[in-house]
Formats: C-alpha cells, structure tokens, sequence
C-alpha cells in the first residue's frame, strides 16, 4: 500500500496538472430550463474556494448522468480530464463550510446547515454548495471500520467528480486517500469538530474522481485506555460512483448513506383521497437515503386479480433556501422518465413537491380546467405538499403562493415521472 504522509508531515500543495478550460462552467449544477412565469432558473450558489491545498489531474469515469432527471445517456467512450482540488483548512467557516475545492476551475464547498423549517426543531445536514443535503446524527454509528460515510455525485453538471464526507469518531486524528487507485490523487486531512444544532460532529470532506477506487484510510490517536490505530475501508463503486438502475433510475444529486439506521428517520402519509373508488396515498420517508416519495394505490384495472400498485423514488434532499424538488410518482404507463409533460395514456400521476419557508400552499392548474389547491405539512420540521391526479387529466401549471395569497412562482412542463427541482 502507498503511504501518505502523517498529519505532522510537510503539506505543501502537491499539484501535478492543470485542466485547462474545460467548459465546466456550462456544466456546473443547474436545473432544467422549465417554462415558468415569475420565477427564474439558477445555479447552485457556489462560493470561491480558499487556497488550493491538493490538486491533481486525472481522466474521470465517462459515466454520464442527467444532473436533474431524464433518461439515462449512454457513456462516452472518451472520459473528460478532470482537474480536482480539495482543502480542509481546519477551521470551520461562519456559514458552516468545512471543506472547499475546485472541480475543474470551479468551486464547491462542503457545510453544515440547519435544514429544518423556521421554528421547527433543528436538523443538521451536510450540503454542497447549499443544496443536496444529507442528514447528520449525533452519535457514533460506525457502519464502516473508518466511520460513517457518504458519497454523492451530480451527473452531467459535474461529469466525472464525486464529492464524500465522513463522520468519523472523536479519536480521529488523520484521513487520507490512497493515491494509486484514484489517478495518483494526493489527499489526506484532518478532521474537524462542527457543532451544529447543539450538537458534534467529527468530519472530514473531499472531492475525488470518480473513475478511481476510493480507499480510505484513517488513524486515530492513542489515550489513558486505548493504543494508537489505523482503519482502513474499499468503498464499493455502487457508493462511489452509482449508476442509474430499474429501481433507482435517477441518482444525480443524492447521497449514498451506508447508514441505515436513519434511512428513514421521519415518516408521515402527506395526502390520501380515492380516485376511480380506490384509496390512494403519497408518503414520505425522510433520512440519509434522501426524500423518498411512496405512490400507494389498488390497481384500477377491470381484472379479478389486480392487486394493489405502488410508486417509489428517493430524490435530493432540498434546503431551505435552495431549489424545491419536485417529485412525479406515475401509476401505469407511461412510466417513463424525461422532459415534457406526462401523457393522458397512463391511470394517474402523484406528486410530492419540498417546499421552502416561503411557500404557504401550492396550486394545481389541470387540463381540464379546474384548480387544485394543495396545502403543505410539516414532517420532521420540513415542508411537503402533495397531490394525486386522476388520468386522463394532466397538470399543466403548478404554482406557489405565499402567506398573503400572491402567487410568486409558477412552472410547467413538469415530468410525468420523476424529479427535477425548482427555484421558487
């Protein structure tokens, strides 16, 4: 095994290449180009990132995902170069930044924010770049010998690049990446205590090709009762590079959680009704196996035999002042994921919308005319709003609207299946 130097080792920057332009700029995190009205499409705010600590350049994976939904797209035969930078300056940020890079120019930043509602009991997540959170909880779970990690990547906004965090436990005193697996990637870190909601968090965090095999190594600093020891763990690629599937179609911007303790630490049913004289239901399951959205419903269907259907996904977890996302749950065909409204073909679609503090109740435009309106619940100190739509209706405009009744967003063109997210 190739050794990376101790924490008392020198730690000059150590970088081996340049990227060159890239164009990743155009790349970086965006939400579709949805037809709105009042409202615009953003980036993910970024901030510029300190000092580059750790560089290197490397070909990532050609594995190409769509960074909101979509289809997934066949993989280039030619991987991008990739330049990567990462820095833990041991010292956390006021806005709860613990690590900061590049991703080929490009800046990113690892935080602990409160992701809770105003006035909701506090829920500490870890975000890059102010969006896509995953839940952290007190404690000392160790679902792997180095602690509790958790990997995410953003498709075709970031080709290439994956982004991790570790909680690891109170003793760690050095984490480092062995480099040969990921392109000679020089990276090792001192974890640093965040205190967040009232509580403490030991992390480390990066930024890493996801082309390599990640190997994690970690030491922790002897005590009265305890030698000095070194873990290590091989992260499986489902982790470190997920790949869409059947079950899990859409992967961009959700984190891959080895703690299943929390997958799904809240749980609420946040609307039910019937429709063709079944019983319907959207639930939500929240925890570090992202919002996971359930459609549950008998099959409508004219045989002795039909049994109860259900739909679910998990999508990105939102925070409060960054995009909504927007969940389609479609029943019976088509079930397909892309752009463009869903089709009067299928029995009906459910949605399931995370809406920010701003947002009083949503409003359901449908084809047919007539007006839905969809008052939001708080599950876990978090706002969700959902709502089932009968075939062969389809929505048309989903709208927001604040406390004092002004609609201040509206867009169109949702998928009929799947997510994508919003800026209100």
């Amino acid at each position: 095994m190739e050794e990376w130097p101790g924490p008392r080792d020198d730690l000059a920057p150590d970088v081996i290449g340049t990227g060159g332009d890239s164009g990743l700029l155009d790349r970086w995190p965006r939400i579709r180009q949805l037809r709105i009205r009042r409202a615009r499409i953003v980036a993910f705010p970024v901030l510029a990132a300190a000092a580059i600590a750790v560089a290197v350049l490397v070909l990532a994976g050609s594995h190409r995902v769509p960074a909101s939904h979509g289809a997934p797209r066949a993989a280039s035969r030619q991987p991008p170069r990739v330049t990567i930078s990462s820095e833990m300056p041991g010292r956390v940020a006021p806005d709860g930044a613990f690590a900061t890079g590049r991703a080929d120019g490009q800046p990113w930043r690892l935080s602990v924010q409160d992701i809770a509602g105003s006035g909701a009991r506090c829920q500490p997540a870890v975000t890059v770049n102010g969006a896509d959170a995953d839940p952290l909880f007190p404690g000392n779970p160790r679902p792997t010998p180095v602690g509790d990690p958790a990997f995410m990547t953003l498709g075709d906004s970031v080709p290439g690049v994956g982004f991790a965090f570790i909680q690891v436990p109170a003793a760690a005193d050095w984490v480092w990446l062995e480099p040969k697996p990921i392109g000679g990637l020089m990276l090792g870190m001192t974890p640093v205590t965040v205190t967040a909601c009232g509580q403490r968090f030991r992390l480390a965090g990066f930024a890493y090709p996801v082309a390599g095999t990640l190997r994690i190594h970690e030491t922790t600093l002897a005590s009265k009762s305890t030698p000095a020891s070194r873990s290590s763990y091989t992260v499986p690629a489902e982790l470190s590079d997920p790949r869409p599937t059947l079950a899990d179609p859409q992967v961009a911007g959700v984190w891959q959680d080895p703690d299943g303790t929390h997958a799904q630490a809240a749980s609420a049913t946040l609307a039910s009704g019937t429709a063709y004289g079944q019983r319907w239901s959207i639930r939500v399951g929240f925890g570090t196996a992202g919002d996971c959205f359930t459609l549950d419903t008998s099959y409508i269907d004219d045989s002795a035999n039909a049994k109860p259907a259900q739909t679910s996904y998990c999508g990105p977890i939102s925070t409060p002042q960054g995009p909504d996302t927007i969940m389609a749950l479609a029943l019976g065909e088509p079930a397909s994921i892309g752009p463009g409204p869903p089709s009067s073909a299928g029995l009906g679609v459910g949605y399931a919308v995370s809406v920010g503090p701003g947002t009083a109740r949503l409003t359901a435009q449908l084809s047919d005319g007539s007006v839905m309106p969809v008052t939001p619940v708080v599950v876990g100190g978090r706002k969700y709003a959902a709502f089932f739509i009968p075939g062969p209706r389809v929505l048309t405009w989903l709208n927001w609207v604040n406390a004092v009744g002004q609609e201040i967003a509206g867009v169109q063109d949702l998928p009929g299946n799947g997510y994508t997210q919003f800026q209100p």
